[in-house]
């Protein structure tokens, strides 16, 4: 039992243990883990909004090797998106469209990417990614 637990500690220090056995944490505004998972979000957003973004985060996440951002996206100044210039100008004007993306990013190789992401959804998308990458519900749900 106690070999177990320490081949699972070892894997855990080298982010390859089963995502359910890490705990989850939420880098605070400042912490290097934060900018790190929010830089490799960013070219993704800003070639979906056609500019450059900053963002308010409502929730990141971070599992192992694993985090989830569910973030509003703004421009550098403050100002809001205008989604009437995106690509998403219909579902905006149809008013169903949420403007927050929903992240799912993967750590490999020392450097963050973006697994999977979605513009604008207006329900619990992330639920879908538990069974599509075998996640447990902690990381979206947080600490």
């Amino acid at each position: 039992m106690r070999s177990g637990l320490i081949a699972l500690a070892a894997l855990a220090l080298l982010g390859l243990a089963p995502a359910a056995a890490q705990p989850v944490v939420s880098p605070a505004r400042g912490a290097p883990l934060r900018a790190a998972v929010l830089d490799a979000l960013r070219p993704t957003v800003e070639r979906e909004t056609g500019g450059k973004v900053i963002f308010v985060v409502h929730a990141l996440n971070v599992m192992g090797a694993w985090a989830y951002a569910d973030v509003e996206p703004r421009r550098p100044d403050g100002e809001k998106i205008d989604w009437r210039k995106t690509r998403f100008r219909r579902a905006f004007e149809a008013d169903v469209f949420s403007g927050l993306v929903l992240a799912l990013l993967r750590r490999k190789d020392g450097a963050w990417t973006v697994a999977d992401y979605i513009v604008g959804p207006t329900d619990v998308y992330w639920y879908n990614w538990v069974t599509k990458y075998k996640l447990p519900e902690a990381l979206f749900k947080g600490p």
